[in-house]
This record gives C-alpha cells, structure tokens and sequence, in this order.
C-alpha cells in the first residue's frame, strides 16, 4: 500500500529532489574510501548491487512484493519480470559499463554535453509509449534544469582537469630530463637510436587517428548510455505496475549483481585454470626474468595465494576483486552503498509512478547541483560565479518543472 504525505504529485516530486541528494552524498564518501583502495569500478558496482539487495529483500518482507489493492497473480507475471530484468541489464550492466567506457575515452565534459539530452529522450519516450504530455512552461523548465546542470558540472571539470594538467605538466618535465639522460647512455648504440626514433615519429603521426576514433566511439558509447538508460526507465514504469519500490529495485539490483559476480567467478577460475598450466614452468623460470614474477603474481592473485604481505602489497587488486579493507573502511564504503543504490533508487523509483517520466528524471538529474553546495563542507571548496550562475539556472527550472511539470 501506497502511502500518500501531501499527494501523489507532490510527494513524487519531493523523492525525484531527494534522491539525487543522497547519491551525492555517498558519492563523496566512496571518492575518499574506494579511490584509496584502489578497486575497480566493476568491483565497486558488483557490492554495491547486492548489497543493497539485501536490503531491498528485508524492506519487501516488511513492505510486501506487491500493493495490496493489486492481486499478486496479475502483477508478478512472466512479462513483467522479464521486462524488468531488461530494464536492469540496460540501465545497471550495460549503461554502467557504457558510461564508464565513455568517461574513460572522452573525459566528464564531452559526457556532461551527452547526457544532457537524457530528460529530453526520456519525454519523448513517454509520449510515444505511455501518453504523457508536457505542458509548454514545462520544456522551458526542463531546458533551464538541464542548462544550469550542465554549468554547475562544466566548471567543475574545467577546475579538475586544470588540476590534473598542471600536475602532469610537471610529471612531464620529469619524464623528460630522464628520456634525455636515457639517450645520452645509449648513444652508442646508433642503430637501437634509430628504431626509436622512427617508432617515436611513427606513434606521433598516429595520434590524431586515434584520438578521433577514441572520440568516435566515446561519443558513441555515451549516446547509448543515454538511450539505453532512458529505454530502461521506460521499462521499468511500464512494467513495474503494482509492485512496491523496494520489489522493483530488488529484481533490477539482485539480477545485475548476480551476473557481475558470476563473471568474477569466472575469470577467478579462469585465473585459476591458467596457474595450474603454467606452475610448472612458472617456477623454473620466474627467478630469470622479471616479467615472469610479475606474471606469477599476477596468477597467483587470482587464486588469493600470496601468502606474505609484500607480495600482499605488490599489485593492486584486479579489476574483478574486491579490494582488502579494514573493517572500518568496508562500513563507510557500505553506508555510500545505503545512501547510492538503496535509499537513491527507492525514492527514484516511487517518484516515478507518481509523476511523468520526463520530470521524474529531470529532477533526479541535479547531482551536481547538490555537489556544490557539499563540496563546502567536505572539501572546503567554495563555488565559483558561474557555478552560482548555473546553480540558480537549475533552481528556477527545477521550479518551472515542479509547477507545470505534470
């Protein structure tokens, strides 16, 4: 059963503002733990889906699986399950994987300019498909959200990426005094200068191809992160009907942890399968040659068999690991994982029975707005004018959206 504070409306609205808060909030939470552990981000999205699914099943055994003015038979059919399952395999698995390739190939800028045109897609979406229409204030306040989210989040980067600029500018400077020292040794070597010289011209001479490929397919993976992750909403509202929000978010978190964790099985015993080939030779020759024990380790990582701590220490943990912490780092990486994919999903997904498509992710979309006004008391930083400028933007078009947005 549904309950109702103010009224549907506005109750949806007020989820779709507090959703986004509590991700940003656990964002910087995993930015300080997770970072320093140096796990990866598919490890990172394996815990925290089933995790939180834990969870969602203790909410559903309290909730229920369904609203109880809705007979379970008509809800929990092979079709809707089916279509949810979807739904979490292209807005979790794949949009996930899509989003980070992108972020990897492009960098957040060109990112923040793709994903700006996720509510747009999402009201089109659900004009075609489920009959709901914007009023024309309504685009108007869209627009502005999106403009205001997209200067808040424009200048953050720009203040990064000059961060990191200078630092590699000066890792550069580095890295250049040592080529030079290395040239001046092997100067006598006139044939080996040669082979790197023209190695050296050949990879400059590429760099624009693959600097537009890299661009060609970030792009790419990007707009299907889009489409894919505004598809999967869709899916989601579609089929979701009668079923509570902790139901929902169950079978879209537990099935995408479920695959993200028989994959690392998978390569486990693929690491496994490999070290038993190899052992062997492993160990006659890992004493020769430096890559060899770089190669065991590796292997042996796979298989959890390192058994002092400086082979411990050696390597960072495979993309497909969970990093080590201590108990006190796994409960705050754990209260990020209550903050992002339980509380933020639960309230995303009521708000989005309650209000369109179109608003219910438009408003789920001001993070960054939330992220500069958190990065005072977490970072100490203070916000920029045009962080200001665009943070009033999105405020005047998160209002416009709430008033005309239904």
């Amino acid at each position: 059963m549904v309950v109702v504070v103010f009224s549907p409306t506005a109750d949806g609205v007020i989820a779709a503002l507090l959703a986004p808060l509590f991700m940003t909030i656990g964002f910087f939470i995993w930015d300080v733990r997770w970072t320093a552990s140096g796990g990866s981000a598919f490890a990172l999205n394996m815990y925290k889906c089933l995790t939180a699914s834990i969870g969602f099943i203790i909410m559903c055994l309290i909730r229920g699986f369904s609203n109880m003015d809705i007979a379970s038979a008509d809800v929990f059919t092979a079709n809707n399950i089916g279509y949810l399952l979807l739904s979490s395999t292209l807005g979790i698995i794949v949009g996930d994987l899509l989003w980070l390739e992108a972020l990897r190939l492009i960098g957040a800028k060109h990112v923040i300019v793709i994903d700006s045109i996720k509510p747009f897609a999402a009201a089109i979406l659900g004009r075609i498909f489920l009959q709901e229409n914007l009023r024309p204030p309504a685009w108007g306040g869209m627009f502005l959200t999106v403009l205001g989210v997209g200067v808040v989040s424009w200048e953050e980067q720009s203040k990064s990426s000059q961060s990191k600029e200078d630092a590699e500018d000066e890792c550069d400077d580095t890295n250049a005094v040592q080529i030079e020292s290395d040239r001046i040794d092997n100067d006598a070597d006139d044939i080996g200068t040669t082979q790197i010289s023209s190695q050296n011209t050949d990879d400059k001479v590429s760099i624009p191809d693959d600097k537009s490929k890299r661009y060609w397919r970030g792009y790419t993976c990007a707009i299907i992160n889009v489409l894919a992750d505004s598809f999967g909403s869709l899916l989601t509202k579609q089929h979701g009907v009668g079923m509570t929000t902790w139901t929902i978010n169950l079978l879209r978190f537990g099935f995408a942890g479920i695959i993200l964790l028989l994959v690392s099985i998978a390569m486990r015993l693929h690491g496994c399968y490999r070290s038993s080939r190899i052992d062997g030779h492993s160990q006659h020759t890992k004493n020769e040659n430096k890559e060899d024990t770089e190669s065991t380790l590796h292997i042996d990582q796979c298989c959890n068999t390192l058994s002092t701590p400086a082979q411990q220490q050696h390597l960072r943990p495979l993309w497909y690991q969970l990093p080590s912490l201590k108990l006190k780092g796994w409960l705050q990486i754990s209260g990020g994982v209550a903050l992002v994919t339980f509380l933020c999903p639960a309230f995303e997904k009521f708000a989005l029975f309650q209000i369109t498509l179109a608003l219910a992710i438009s408003l789920s979309s001001i993070g960054p707005l939330y992220g500069l006004l958190l990065e005072v008391p977490f970072k100490g930083k203070r916000p920029t004018i045009w962080g200001c400028l665009g943070a009033c933007l999105a405020i005047a078009g998160v209002v416009i959206l709430s008033v005309f947005g239904y």
